[in-house]
């Protein structure tokens, strides 16, 4: 299976799939602008059709209650995917972010936790290497947390990938002969960026930073993290966002404070989606400090984790 596989795919689902090949060709109508910050700069996508994902209900009654979307006998009429492995399958998203997105549900109804499906997060990044690989945690960002599942969207599209590039932003805390554990500095939020050639060698070293993660940041069933991956030049990176809050306290404002801001992993590398006009203008430098402030971890608790992350040795 390669590209050119998600390719046909995508291009079968645009004449049988009607919800999808409408919220595609609403796509020519997004908008677009930058908001610089020195070094980096974030994006943001005025896109309304994504509003069901971002003003998702994820409550545990709320959950129990609606059929689960990306199980196979609920799927919308005419959604057809392809199958990857004996785990997952490959659906075309119907509510896309970008001109190419999928999602990639596992077969059988299982909860969003990463420990048990990372290598295959690696493996799709290897497989489809024209791609960026996501993971939203159930408390951050993930609208269906009840069912696990990656996304896949065309590689730099978002403004992470080319920003851990950067010298001027890089901090290196941990090189080994094998890998490299970095940071970057003064980002509005706090990633862990770390590149390595061994899939099981990466696996081991993201066993490690969750664990840290995990005795830094409170959890109910996983370290509140955003994930994303790519594999070039016979390497992965992988980039690691922790996150203290699913969403600010704007969010749950009333009137004119309301924000739509639930940050996913497209949000936190770089693409704000904004799903009402309103927040798309209002979104400004200072504001945006602010909202990722808040669902970002405290710079002491990041020196804390740079800390015993520069201990790791593999």
């Amino acid at each position: 299976m390669n590209n050119e596989d998600l390719q046909l795919l995508h291009n079968s689902q645009m004449q049988t799939f009607e919800l999808a090949r409408q919220n595609f060709a609403g796509l020519q109508q997004v908008v677009y602008k930058e908001i610089p910050f020195g070094t980096f700069s974030i994006r943001l996508q005025y896109n309304p059709a994504r509003i069901l994902s971002t003003n998702a209900k994820i409550d545990r009654q709320t959950l129990q209650n609606r059929p689960c979307f990306l199980c196979q006998h609920h799927l919308p009429a005419g959604q057809q995917g392809i199958a990857y492995g004996n785990q997952y399958h490959i659906f075309v998203n119907p509510y896309p972010i970008f001109n190419r997105h999928f999602t990639v549900p596992a077969k059988i109804h299982t909860p969003q936790q990463i420990g048990p499906h990372f290598e295959n997060l690696l493996n799709l990044a290897f497989d489809f290497p024209g791609y960026t690989v996501f993971y939203n945690g159930p408390e951050c960002g993930a609208s269906a947390p009840d069912h696990f599942h990656f996304q896949m969207v065309p590689r730099n599209l978002m403004p992470l990938e080319k920003d851990v590039q950067q010298t001027a932003l890089r901090q290196i805390i941990n090189q080994q002969d094998y890998y490299s554990i970095s940071v970057l500095r003064n980002y509005l939020r706090e990633v862990i960026v770390i590149q390595a050639s061994d899939l099981q060698l990466l696996s081991r070293l993201f066993t490690s930073v969750q664990h840290v993660l995990g005795e830094n940041i409170p959890f109910q069933q996983e370290p509140m993290m955003n994930i994303l991956t790519w594999f070039d030049n016979c390497q992965w990176t992988l980039c690691i966002f922790p996150r203290k809050l699913r969403r600010p306290r704007q969010f749950f404002a009333e009137g004119e404070e309301k924000i739509l801001f639930s940050p996913g992993c497209v949000d936190m590398a770089g693409v704000i989606i904004a799903p009402r006009k309103e927040d798309f203008y209002r979104y400004s430098a200072p504001l945006l400090t602010d909202l990722f402030g808040q669902v970002s971890i405290t710079p002491d608790c990041r020196n804390t984790i740079i800390q015993q992350l520069q201990k790791i040795i593999l």
